[in-house]
């Protein structure tokens, strides 16, 4: 027998993130993955999103300010008990997310407690393609998270579909000129 939905999981995890948080943080606006919370003093944006292959949660902290700060960002991981549940997912729907809030409190807070690296400026062309490929790599595994979800809860998804499509294509051409950077010559198919 199933178990009844009352709420999307992203709104589930948002909801004791926020608690967590508090009122310095505005909670995410879309119940999809990945979920964003901002504190608007600090100028910083919390990005969560469940990493299905390895069933776990990923955080990221970055400079709200400086959405292409790819080196300025901060990571934890969270890899909760799924005892009872097949994925990710099923937990995220269906577990006690109240139990790990102490877990995920002592984890946000060493995130959020701790400095972002500085900006540094980056003049080698090879290097800035690379920051820009490993940016655009993880908006593309961002978004096929999200389509993936759709996919799940039955939401509509061929603008998911399109968004995806247009982000591989920019990641395939800044793959090239990394490529190209390197001295490889691309074999394209």
């Amino acid at each position: 027998m199933a178990r009844p939905i009352t709420a999307a999981p992203a709104e589930r995890l948002t909801a004791v993130v926020a608690d967590i948080l508090g009122t310095d943080w505005t909670p995410p606006v879309s119940p999809d993955w990945p979920a964003v919370s901002t504190n608007e003093a600090a100028t910083l944006e919390l990005t969560l999103y469940p990493d299905r292959l390895n069933n776990r949660l990923v955080f990221i902290l970055a400079p709200a300010d400086e959405p292409d700060a790819f080196g300025r960002r901060r990571y934890a991981k969270y890899t909760p008990d799924l005892t009872g549940h097949d994925t990710i997912d099923g937990w995220l729907a269906h577990g006690d997310l109240t139990a790990v809030a102490d877990a995920l409190a002592l984890i946000l807070e060493r995130l959020v407690q701790q400095p972002l690296p500085e900006r540094t400026v980056n003049t080698n062309p090879l290097e800035r393609e690379r920051e820009q490929l490993a940016k655009q790599a993880q908006e593309l595994a961002a978004h096929a998270t999200q389509f993936a979800a759709g996919l799940v809860w039955s939401q509509p998804v061929a603008d998911d579909a399109r968004r995806l499509v247009s982000l591989a294509e920019q990641t395939a051409h800044t793959a090239t000129r990394v490529d190209e950077l390197r001295g490889s010559k691309s074999t394209r198919r």
